[in-house]
């Protein structure tokens, strides 16, 4: 059943003072993105917004020297009326041009300075640790900067070229319209005051709606992927859950539209009677300059020109102010950059790149660990030593905390409270490139890239190595040499369908890509496994199996099926985040206890006789 759209988050708008902030360090990323190409957007909106002015009086000298002419009919002043016509063609065909550069300019300042700020963007969360990256407040704040990102920066930035450009040219047109009257000049500036406090009024009501509404509209992206997704499809179609969806997306995006078109509604109402407003301003002046024509006070070609003038300034006022308001919708936009920007990366880290017992393994006390949001701590009081070279099982039904225990390890978490000690140095003192060099993991999910299968596996070390000797050869130990071979291009060959050349693998060929992976990491000091055979058929299990049996190194392996840990030193027991159990393989298989009723429970079911426990020892 669709649940009830809840009220908006409260949304609190940035004050005037920070706004202004964040309106300077906007123009300053424009101007170190793209100096030169600033300034030269600057010179050429300058010599735009002249062009008005200039053009209103030589169409006042076109109308009086015609005028000259008929009365005097000389050859001169005809000749001179047609050099003014072919002026004022030049001025306003420069203007044009000039118009089609400026958006030329202005397109490649759009480029890059969105591909500046994404930069920044990509920077801040590279600097996330797992932690804040994972929290849902800060994936909404990515969200929302990356929403914006290339747009409102730059129409922030071309606003403030256009604000300059507008102002620039209602002083030219100022200064022709103070020789008729300084009233008249009042006269277009008060006119477009009303519709610039209803711009600025919405703006900020435009503001708060759309960001208040930010997980709703990701409920609707998110409708609109499994409509539309590969890897929804299956289960999508063989349920028929494509009217339900279908449903629920038509009834969020009637809603979602219908408050936006009440808050658009009430934005044109407002806007119509304010320009009607403006217009009669407008109006009033240039009944005042047809009069004073009549009465003799100006020229003919005068009134030409300070009707035009009043137009184009009219005009001029009006944009004016519109691009101030734009502009402040546009700094509350940006307010969600530098807030993103601005947020902690995350806890400390030290610098460390070696610990003061090379050799000595792990040693957790008393660690902790809890989640945002969630109704129990993930772990709680685990305390454990795992010395270097040790093969450890850890056990535990979903959600006991396993692979919350494997983040702890590998540095990606560190604990709230206790301490993870690695060769006798707290994980929160080493270096974050040092500490995760001396794993190899394999994480629960395992991500699937789409890039090649040999970039795939080259993902085990940054994609820093091409080497294909390497890669064949982590290939192999991850039991990924018969799907390589399976494929067309081997190393090469793209692995998606959003490619038309990209080929899909099943689930089982991805654990193996995962798998080479982790054993590209060839340096790393302990391999870690969280569930490495969930995907694997029993003999591609049996072999790898074989091959943790030779591994040299620390190794910790996660897995619900006891057979795969039947090699380990130690076995640890997890339940609801806490140690319950730990020894021996043989030692626990004696003892009563979870680990014993688990055995018994998996040896029934594969023996296929409920109630008799199988005649094999696993463990």
């Amino acid at each position: 059943m669709a649940q009830p759209n809840p009220p908006p988050v409260d949304v609190d708008a940035p004050g005037i003072g920070q706004a202004m902030g964040f309106a300077g360090r906007t123009l300053a990323l424009v101007w170190t993105t793209a100096p030169r190409l600033t300034l030269v957007i600057a010179i050429t909106t300058a010599m735009v917004a002249l062009v008005p002015a200039v053009a209103a009086f030589i169409a006042k000298l076109i109308v009086d020297t015609v005028l000259t002419a008929i009365d005097t009919q000389t050859a001169a002043d005809r000749q001179q009326a047609l050099v003014w016509v072919a002026v004022e063609a030049g001025i306003l065909g420069a203007g044009m041009a000039l118009r089609r550069i400026l958006v030329f300019q202005k397109r490649l300042l759009h480029a890059e300075l969105g591909f500046a700020v994404a930069a920044k963007i990509f920077d801040k969360t590279s600097r996330f640790d797992l932690e804040t990256i994972e929290r849902p407040d800060v994936q909404q704040q990515i969200l929302l900067a990356r929403q914006h990102a290339s747009a409102r920066p730059y129409n922030l930035a071309n606003r403030v070229i256009e604000t300059g450009q507008h102002a620039l040219t209602l002083v030219s047109l100022a200064v022709v319209l103070w020789s008729f009257s300084p009233l008249a000049v009042a006269i277009i500036v008060v006119g477009g005051v009303p519709l610039f406090i209803s711009e600025l009024r919405f703006s900020g009501s435009a503001f708060r709606f759309y960001t208040g509404r930010t997980p709703e509209m990701r409920k609707r992206n998110y409708l609109e992927g499994l409509m539309t997704s590969d890897s929804a499809a299956v289960e999508r179609l063989h349920a028929d859950a494509t009217p339900a969806i279908r449903t629920r997306y038509a009834a969020l995006f009637r809603w979602l539209f219908g408050e936006d078109r009440k808050l658009q509604a009430h934005r044109t109402v407002f806007g119509v009677l304010l320009l009607l407003v403006s217009s009669g301003f407008f109006l009033g002046g240039k009944a005042w300059v047809v009069w004073a024509t009549v009465m003799g006070a100006i020229t003919l070609g005068e009134m030409v020109m300070y009707a035009a003038v009043l137009k184009q300034g009219q005009n001029s006022v009006t944009t004016l102010l519109a691009t101030l308001g734009g502009g402040y919708e546009d700094l509350l936009y940006v307010s969600n950059l530098y807030a993103l920007l601005g947020r902690a990366d995350g806890m400390a880290r030290g610098q460390s790149i070696a610990g003061p017992s090379p050799g000595g393994g792990y040693q957790l006390d008393d660690v902790s660990f809890d989640y945002p949001n969630g109704n129990a701590p993930a772990l709680t009081g685990i305390s454990l030593s795992i010395p270097a070279g040790q093969k450890l099982g850890i056990v535990g039904a979903n959600g006991s905390g396993k692979s919350t225990l494997v983040k702890l390890l590998t540095g990606l978490y560190l604990p709230q409270p206790g301490h993870v000690k690695l060769d006798g140095l707290d994980t929160k003192n080493w270096a974050p490139g040092a500490l995760f060099a001396r794993t190899a993991a394999v994480f629960q999910p395992s991500q699937r890239y789409s890039f090649t299968a040999g970039e795939n596996i080259a993902m085990g070390e940054g994609l820093r190595n091409d080497d294909r000797a390497r890669l064949q050869k982590a290939a192999e130990a991850g039991l990924a040499g018969p799907v390589l071979a399976d494929l067309p291009d081997g190393l090469e060959t793209r692995l998606s369908r959003q490619f038309l050349d990209g080929r899909e693998l099943s689930g089982g060929q991805w654990q193996r890509l995962a798998l080479a992976r982790a054993m590209l990491r060839e340096g790393a000091d302990c391999l870690i496994l969280d569930e490495p055979t969930a995907a694997l058929d029993p003999a591609a299990e049996a072999e790898f199996v074989k091959a943790l049996g030779r591994e040299a190194r620390t190794l910790i392996v996660i897995s619900h099926r006891l057979s795969t840990l039947r090699w380990c030193d130690e076995i640890v027991v997890l339940d609801g985040g806490r140690i319950v159990q730990s020894g021996a393989p043989d030692a626990l298989w004696t003892t009563p206890g979870p680990y014993r009723d688990l055995f018994q429970e998996q040896a029934e079911f594969y023996a296929g006789k409920p109630g008799k426990a199988g005649s094999e020892k696993d463990g």
